[in-house]
C-alpha cells in the first residue's frame, strides 16, 4: 500500500510533522486531504516542505482514489476526523492512523495531550478501532505510542 503513514491533524503541514515525522521516514510524497482547495495555502504548505518531497491537496474523495492507485509513498495528513471517513467510504483502506493535533473547539472534550474530540468524533474513533484500525495519539514520533482507547 503506498501510504506509509496517515495522520489528522488540523494545522496540516508544519514543525511536528516537517522536523518530527518526516525525517527518517521513507516517503516520495506528502498528500494532504482537505475540504477547500485554496491556491494560496498550498503553495505556502509547499514551502514548509524540504524540496525532496513532492506534494499535493486533495479531495476526499479524490484521496481516496489516488493513494489506492498511486505507486509513491505516501504520508497523508487528513485536516480532520470528517475527511478521514470520507475516504474511508470511498474505499480508502488504512490499518493505522495517528490522530496527532485536533485542536480545542467548542464543544470538544480532552482526550489526550493534543487531542480534543466531539461526541461524534468519539464514536468515530471507537469504531476505527472496532474495525482493527490502530489509532495513535502522539503528537511526534519520540513520544511513545498512545492510543485513546482506555479514554473514549
Amino acid at each position: 500500500m503506498p501510504v506509509i503513514f496517515a495522520r489528522v491533524d488540523d494545522r496540516l503541514i508544519h514543525g511536528q510533522v516537517v522536523q518530527g515525522w518526516l525525517p527518517g521516514m521513507k516517503i516520495d510524497e506528502v498528500a494532504v486531504v482537505r475540504e477547500a482547495h485554496d491556491k494560496l495555502a498550498a503553495d505556502l504548505m509547499r514551502l514548509a516542505l524540504p524540496p525532496e518531497y513532492d506534494f499535493r491537496v486533495l479531495s476526499a474523495e479524490d484521496a481516496s482514489d489516488y493513494l489506492q492507485k498511486t505507486q509513491k509513498r505516501v504520508f497523508v495528513i487528513f485536516e480532520d476526523l470528517k475527511l478521514l471517513g470520507r475516504a474511508l467510504k470511498k474505499g480508502l483502506k488504512l490499518t493505522s492512523v495517528n490522530i496527532g493535533g485536533l485542536h480545542y473547539q467548542e464543544g470538544r472534550d480532552k482526550i489526550l495531550k493534543d487531542v480534543y474530540l466531539t461526541p461524534e468524533e468519539k464514536i468515530f474513533v471507537k469504531d476505527l478501532i472496532a474495525r482493527g484500525v490502530s489509532v495513535d495519539g502522539r503528537s511526534v514520533a519520540a513520544e511513545p505510542h498512545v492510543s485513546p482507547e482506555g479514554v473514549l
